[in-house]
């Protein structure tokens, strides 16, 4: 059974680790293993998402809004001239809506077909999980390279960008592999501005997390209803919401100030050590 300080613990972890590119499930494993938590792991990462899932709530509410926004309006020019509208300005919110959709197709299809495979794969195995922070260090490095210049801030989002950026979140679901290091990484690589980035990394985990909390309560409905799992449950995604909320404003910051690759120091780091202690 979870104890309410190891899910406060948990909690203080994933609220740090989920915004902060050095991979919130990587450390999750390994805390996990420290605190000897197996039974409802599982069911307990879903409610510390779903703590960081309202941290982004509140800190990207303008964007959010956007993103419902450009559903509604774009539902409502679905069968009428569409592709003119998106081209509008008016059509703004939808696109980026659509781009949302775009990005969500290769993820939901990974983490469907793969998901558990990874689980089992990584169970353990810190070898895997070393070499996987060692993969998010190298992605942060290679934003170093991208230069920014202040008079052409990126060419934006497109289709392909949106699909490439869905795909490297979907492969984020192996335990190691920074979710927001990798999609924001990717995307300053193939051009998109740092704050359009940042931002967009973030909306695109919103259906993810949702997909992710529907599966695993579908798995997991007689533990929620158990009084001695929903306390624990609770504290941590109360405690990841608030340390959530200051994390992922800090890594917009550091986004916009273009220096994302200094956590790749980090990454090295942890991922040496945990090869070194799976050796």
């Amino acid at each position: 059974m979870i104890s309410p300080l190891s899910a406060f613990l948990l909690g203080i972890l994933q609220g740090i680790t989920e915004f902060l590119p050095v991979s919130s499930s990587g450390h999750l494993v390994l805390a996990q293993q420290y605190l000897h938590i197996k039974e409802q792991a599982l069911l307990l990462d879903v409610w510390l998402h779903f703590g960081t899932l309202l941290a982004i709530f509140c800190v990207l509410y303008r964007s959010v809004w956007q993103l419902i926004d450009g559903a509604i309006q774009g539902g409502r020019h679905l069968f009428h001239q569409p592709s003119t509208y998106l081209k509008s300005p008016e059509g703004e919110n939808s696109l980026l809506f659509l781009y949302v959709l775009i990005a969500s197709i290769p993820t939901a299809f990974i983490g469907f077909f793969f998901k558990d495979t990874f689980e089992h794969l990584f169970e353990g195995n810190l070898l895997l999980l070393g070499t996987a922070f060692l993969f998010t260090a190298l992605l942060l490095f290679l934003t170093k390279l991208k230069q920014h210049d202040p008079n052409h801030p990126g060419t934006g989002l497109s289709t392909l960008v949106a699909l490439a950026i869905g795909t490297i979140q979907g492969i984020a679901i192996i335990p190691g592999v920074s979710r927001s290091g990798s999609t924001i990484a990717l995307a300053l690589l193939l051009g998109v501005g740092r704050e359009e980035a940042g931002e967009f990394s973030f909306l695109i985990v919103i259906p993810a997390i949702l997909g992710a909390m529907l599966l695993e309560t579908m798995h997991g409905t007689a533990m929620l209803q158990s009084g001695g799992f929903l306390v624990p449950a609770i504290i941590g995604g109360v405690t990841a919401w608030g340390v959530g909320i200051f994390a992922l404003k800090l890594l917009l910051r550091v986004v916009k100030h273009g220096t994302l690759y200094r956590f790749a120091y980090y990454c090295l780091f942890i991922g040496g050590l945990t090869l070194w202690i799976g050796r």
